[in-house]
């Protein structure tokens, strides 16, 4: 985190997402946040009907757990994994490349 002098900074107009951001990466929840996001886009990565029976749980060390419905809904979203993956990753912009999400597992 840039150390900015006071008197310099009185007089001009910062960003405040940037600054947050900023903060949250010095204190190392920069990606913890991007975790939590996955609540707010698994509907829009997965459709409406997919969400509808399945829904994320938890993530472990980039392993990402869905709790599904029943086992044609797991099936069915264990042929689409990769493709799952790929939109939860692109969604979440993940900084400097890197994946918050590698594996997922239904259960």
């Amino acid at each position: 985190m840039k150390r900015i002098d006071t008197k310099t900074r009185l007089n001009r107009t910062i960003c405040l997402k940037d600054e947050l951001d900023d903060f949250m990466k010095y204190i190392g929840l920069d990606a913890r946040m991007h975790e939590l996001k996955i609540l707010q886009v698994w509907k829009e990565c997965v459709g409406e009907t997919i969400a509808k029976y399945s829904k994320p749980v938890e993530i472990r060390k980039n392993k990402l757990l869905i709790s599904v419905e029943n086992s044609v809904w797991r099936y069915e979203l264990s042929s689409r994994k990769t493709e799952i993956i790929q939109k939860l990753n692109e969604n979440l912009k993940s900084t400097k490349g890197r994946k918050i999400i590698k594996e997922i597992v239904f259960i």
